[in-house]
């Protein structure tokens, strides 16, 4: 089986806040997480799960999807709990996902072009969150906001 999402996000924003909550579960298969091609083990996000998009200065909030699984996997009872390093490459793996669906509309220069920024973009974004102190397994998959932004 290859990376997909079963179906598109559905989020509310927290007033007053970065923080943005699930409003039902989303379901998706990472490659990363099951590199056999047998398997058809799925991992879903709890609904009512609170994240923050994305975390990147620049960037934040331009795959809300990607950074959804990534805040997952970075939280201390994620199913499975993951390393670093893996949640970082899982991020990777559905930002380039999510990147070619994008890209799938376009033709010619301009797709050379989307393909290149979104390279560039990942990679950045990927080493962001590999560096970035004091976050990860900080925090409970169903942390409230309160306990997220304390």
């Amino acid at each position: 089986m290859r990376t997909q999402v079963l179906a598109s996000i559905k989020i509310e924003r927290i007033p007053g806040t970065s923080y943005v909550r699930l409003l039902e579960d989303f379901l998706f298969f990472s490659e990363t997480l099951n590199p056999s091609p047998d398997s058809e083990t799925w991992s879903c996000i709890p609904a009512g799960f609170v994240y923050d998009e994305e975390s990147e200065w620049i960037l934040k909030g331009s795959n809300p999807e990607a950074g959804a699984i990534h805040d997952y996997y970075s939280r201390s009872d994620s199913g499975p709990v993951v390393d670093k390093a893996t949640a970082a490459a899982i991020y990777q793996e559905f930002q380039e996902y999510f990147d070619c669906i994008k890209q799938i509309r376009c033709v010619g220069l301009k797709r050379f072009l989307l393909r290149s920024w979104h390279w560039i973009k990942r990679q950045f974004k990927t080493g962001v969150v590999e560096i970035a102190p004091d976050y990860f397994h900080k925090h409970e998959v169903m942390a409230s906001y309160e306990e997220i932004a304390a």
